[in-house]
């Protein structure tokens, strides 16, 4: 008799246990089902975008099962597909390309930026006949609708809005999703020039690109620069990974500096490959004979504009020269105003920079006709059939490198700024590429080439993403405004080809 109610108190607490069992698991269901919610929506983002790539996904394993891999780019997969007679093969060419983005002609251009951690709106609307600004907002909104382009970083599609904004395809975002693999962070860049020339068996030590490099966070470049012999006989300038206009940059040279360096990086840890990337540092053979203008250090900004992803349209911009105020001298490498020719450093070394900009500032022309001038035997001709066929080159090493990380997405397009110097004996050296490089506003030639740059722009981005069918018979070479088409997918779809980039022989050493 005893045992009953004892049972009974048992099945009590049981079902106690189980109530409680149920709330707890009920509370934490919901909580799953928020993350679910949220990871079903990011996965709802994602296959809206790559819907339309699904089904070249069976085309490209057929692809590579057919021409056993190889491939630069999926188009490359789809042309050995077309060879192969494979179903499908020509989904990407011109005819399934879709109309990505209506333009609303009626209302004057809005434009917004998106920062992190919300949206921040410095809108600019432009009368489009005039490309006049006609009123500048700034202010924190809730969305971008209604804004006819959105400027942001490639990183920015990590976050919830940018994706919901990039998935209602109504805007242009001047942003490509993967777009960093290429131009991202310093060692990124060097990185991937590196991975590029080694996967078309081409060796980067036969290539002539860029100043020796070593990314001080891998491993075996960093124990590479230190088993350098006579690394204190040169000079090197070493770049925080993550930085841009100059900041954090140093000129090294000699037993004193070389020591310093050994002290701050070495041992080569292991553990350096997983630090942040604004803890990255890459180190550069210093160019120490670069060609002078009136004794003043210079470099090249150009433009390099992946103007589409669907399709492919690479396309490039003459830009202008950038010279150091300063007299260019190896005995003073700690005033950096010498060395560095970067708007913010020259800028902020002067008390009136809009007054001197002129000096900073030279167009193309002015440089052609100051080398014709002083260096006649190897500057006749300079721009025209040395540096544009080189930056062309580089933009083409630079897209291909990152190609196979961009996503594809309709309306993005992303402007790049490629800086490049002169040494003294003629040859071109790639320094960098920016992903947001500065328009100058100081000055009548920047101010005109700015503006001028805009509106061709924004013209060719509103044309090509309206109907780009216009361009279907455009090829590499071809004018469309101020731009010249470096590459179209629609070109190769044309004729059947695939596009293969060998720096090996764009770029051999022993040129310079």
């Amino acid at each position: 008799m005893v045992a009953v109610p004892r049972l009974m108190r048992f099945a009590a607490a049981l079902f106690a246990v189980a109530a409680v069992a149920t709330t707890l698991t009920s509370v934490y269901q919901a909580g799953v089902n928020e993350g679910r919610a949220w990871r079903q929506w990011t996965a709802a983002a994602t296959s809206a975008l790559e819907r339309e790539e699904g089904a070249d996904k069976k085309l490209v394993a057929i692809g590579r099962e057919k021409t056993k891999g190889g491939f630069d780019s999926d188009l490359d997969v789809l042309i050995a597909g077309k060879a192969g007679k494979t179903s499908n093969a020509n989904r990407r060419c011109p005819k399934t390309w879709r109309k990505q983005y209506t333009a609303n002609t009626s209302k004057p251009l809005t434009f917004g930026f998106f920062n992190r951690p919300g949206f921040t709106a410095l809108f600019k609307e432009a009368d489009r006949r005039k490309w006049t600004i006609r009123q500048r907002v700034e202010a924190s909104i809730p969305s971008l609708e209604g804004v006819d382009f959105i400027f942001t970083h490639p990183s920015a599609y990590t976050r919830y809005p940018m994706l919901r904004e990039l998935e209602a395809r109504r805007h242009l975002i001047s942003a490509v999703q993967g777009m960093q693999a290429a131009c991202g962070s310093k060692s990124t860049q060097v990185r991937v020039f590196r991975e590029h020339a080694e996967s078309v068996n081409c060796q980067w030590d036969h290539v002539q690109f860029l100043p020796q490099s070593f990314i001080l966070s891998d491993v075996s470049l960093c124990e590479q620069f230190f088993g350098l012999k006579e690394l204190n006989r040169w000079r090197w300038i070493l770049k925080p990974s993550n930085s841009y206009g100059g900041a954090g940059i140093e000129i090294l040279h000699g037993d004193e500096d070389v020591a310093e360096l050994r002290r701050r990086f070495m041992p080569c840890r292991r553990w350096q490959l997983g630090m942040r990337d604004d803890n990255r540092y890459i180190i550069q053979r210093y160019v120490e004979r670069p060609l002078l203008l009136n004794g003043k250090k210079f470099d090249i900004r150009v433009y390099m504009l992946l103007a589409s992803t669907q399709p492919v349209m690479l396309l490039y911009r003459p830009g202008y020269i950038r010279a150091s105020l300063h007299d260019y001298s190896l005995n003073s490498t700690k005033d950096l105003s010498r060395h560095l020719t970067n708007t913010h450093v020259q800028e902020a070394g002067e008390l009136n920079f809009n007054g001197v900009a002129g000096r900073h500032f030279w167009s193309l022309r002015q440089f052609q006709e100051y080398l014709s001038k002083h260096v006649p035997e190897k500057g006749d001709g300079f721009v025209k059939n040395t540096l544009e066929p080189f930056v062309k080159n580089a933009s083409l090493y630079l897209f291909h490198s990152g190609r196979s990380k961009i996503i594809r997405s309709p309306g993005t397009f992303q402007l790049v700024g490629l800086d490049i110097m002169v040494d003294e004996k003629m040859a071109c050296w790639f320094i960098e590429a920016n992903n947001y490089p500065l328009w100058p506003f100081q000055g009548q030639f920047s101010m005109d080439m700015s503006l001028s740059m805009a509106k061709d722009l924004y013209d060719l981005i509103l044309s090509i993403h309206t109907d780009h069918r216009r361009y279907r018979r455009s090829k590499p070479g071809d004018m469309i405004s101020s731009f010249e088409l470096l590459y179209s997918e629609m070109d190769d779809c044309r004729q059947k080809k695939a596009a293969r980039f060998d720096p090996c022989l764009v770029f051999p050493r022993g040129n310079g």
